[in-house]
């Protein structure tokens, strides 16, 4: 894990809530989708995954690594979310059969860090290239995506290729950071 994650880990253990911010902006998001597994009301999911986050915080002091984090939040979103449907009375025998194997939980996790870490990635490009990957992933082929950012279609060909190779670059570690993940 990168000194930088573990440097914010030790900040929150501190108390500092811009550190905490941080977390939560990368973590928020993910967790909503995770929650979604098992709930389909957005606003419900929100609520889970805040009441999560808040959980952490109140708990800081008990973790020192990120890996204890994830799987604190990962965890505790999901209880949330078994909770939430059992009070609701909904029949949750289908997830039952998924949550009897931890390898069911295990893969939404990876799934969901795999999502996260190519988020963050395509973040991480100029703002053009982003567009046009955020564009391409939600189907769109290159002469929809030249029209709808007004740019010539050589031009979306072009940065596609070059993000594509910045993304390869970037997320080349990501089977060793899942492999690394697993075995924890």
């Amino acid at each position: 894990m990168s000194i930088y994650i573990e440097n914010i880990i030790a900040d929150i253990k501190r108390g500092n809530k811009n550190a905490f911010k941080k977390l939560f902006d990368d973590y928020y998001p993910i967790l909503c989708v995770f929650a979604a597994h098992y709930i389909k009301d957005k606003e419900i999911c929100k609520d889970i995954v805040q009441d999560a986050l808040l959980a952490y915080w109140e708990h800081r002091e008990e973790f020192d690594d990120i890996l204890k984090v994830k799987n604190f939040l990962y965890t505790v979103t999901r209880n949330k979310c078994l909770n939430h449907l059992k009070h609701e009375q909904i029949d949750i025998s289908h997830l039952a059969a998924q949550e009897d194997s931890e390898e069911g939980f295990e893969a939404a996790i990876i799934e969901q860090e795999t999502f996260r870490m190519v988020r963050k990635a395509v973040e991480e490009l100029p703002t053009q290239m982003q567009n046009i990957i955020l564009l391409s992933m939600k189907g769109l082929k290159n002469h929809e995506i030249a029209d709808k950012l007004q740019i010539a279609e050589g031009t979306v060909h072009t940065l596609k290729k070059i993000a594509y190779r910045k993304l390869r670059e970037s997320l080349k570690g990501i089977n060793y950071i899942l492999f690394l993940f697993l075995c924890k």
